[in-house]
């Protein structure tokens, strides 16, 4: 069972304890400079898209569960898509907020680290532009509870139709697998949260701009060597002052223009039935 969240990671500095509880999963011991590490909201008791939503004993349960597990791309089950870890939990009971069933609003938080080296950087560059920040969980329940009537699902069926005049509950996790960066989250508010404090609004907000300049020239860069492949009547000098005054959305929409295009502008020059037409030809 697979949940998303959106818009739930924040920016975290490591105290030597956490750093403690990081060091327990590496084979050598990490400094703080070596880590990068981040707040993330894996799920909450709201409804989501798909019309179920987990219970307060569920999330108690999903942090335990949650401890250590690994964070991947795109649900991807590959050793090479492993990224981060988790690597503490908690709950957070937000009293003030409700949500749609009228239930106090709660979720689940994590802290996961991943290394900062070169690999990972252009990672680190978009989760802090905000790129990256819906996340989604795969987890296991035993059951699947219907808001009116209170059966299980998983064993057997009720008259109530979900969205209609139900919603369902998910309880008793049995297994957390692992957690997810992805594009479209079920649950709204899961991802990465963003918060500043009056200590560092103003370092966090100027490092944050610098990475989106420096995502901007990588946009630029990459779109001048394409219009010099595809379109070499343009002057490099037009294509820069072009790029200049567009915003990272209008560059990246004219990149993903430019690999189309060149896609079709490039082709072999033997198709695979001339190929195997030339061959026949040798034939004896």
């Amino acid at each position: 069972m697979k949940k998303n969240f959106d818009n739930a990671i924040s920016l975290c500095s490591v105290t030597e304890e956490e750093l403690a509880l990081i060091n327990k999963y590496s084979l050598t011991e990490l400094k703080a400079d070596d880590i990068f590490a981040f707040n993330v909201v894996l799920c909450d008791n709201e409804i989501d898209r798909d019309l179920e939503c987990f219970d307060m004993q569920s999330l108690k349960t999903l942090s335990e569960l949650y401890i250590g597990k690994t964070g991947i791309l795109n649900h991807e089950m590959k050793a090479e898509n492993q990224i981060a870890r988790i690597y503490h939990t908690e709950i957070e009971v937000i009293e003030t907020q409700k949500t749609s069933a009228g239930e106090t609003y709660a979720r689940l938080k994590a802290r996961a680290y991943m290394l900062k080296n070169q690999k990972n950087m252009p990672l680190i560059d978009e989760i802090c532009a905000g790129i990256k920040k819906e996340v989604s969980i795969n987890c296991a329940v035993s059951e699947i509870v219907c808001s009116v009537c209170g059966k299980n699902m998983k064993k057997e069926r009720c008259d109530h139709r979900k969205g209609k005049n139900c919603y369902h509950i998910l309880k008793n996790p049995t297994d957390a697998y692992e957690w997810s960066f992805v594009a479209v989250p079920a649950q709204k508010n899961a991802g990465t949260v963003k918060k500043f404090s009056k200590e560092n609004a103003s370092a966090e907000i100027e490092n944050l701009t610098l990475i989106a300049e420096k995502y901007k020239n990588f946009l630029r860069q990459e779109i001048v060597k394409l219009s010099a492949a595809i379109s070499p009547q343009l002057s490099v000098k037009s294509i820069e002052n072009i790029c200049s005054s567009l915003d990272i959305d209008a560059l990246e929409n004219l990149r993903k223009d430019y690999l189309q295009a060149e896609k079709s502008t490039f082709r072999p020059q033997l198709s695979i039935k001339e190929n195997e037409s030339s061959i026949d030809g040798f034939k004896i």
